[in-house]
């Protein structure tokens, strides 16, 4: 499974939030990763954020 962030601008300038918003996607790709939570089938999960364009 993929999960693209075309265009992460509109956060990037908020520390607060980016931190916010990654933190919450690396512990999805952990979550996802463990089959006890995901009813014994682990999904590998990959998560591009693409860089804010300066």
């Amino acid at each position: 499974m993929v999960i693209v962030w075309p265009d992460a601008r509109p956060v990037a300038g908020a520390q607060g939030d980016l931190s916010i918003a990654l933190t919450i996607l690396r512990d999805l790709v952990a979550t996802l990763a463990e089959a006890r939570y995901t009813g014994g089938s682990p999904t590998q999960l990959s998560i591009y954020v693409a860089p804010a364009a300066g």
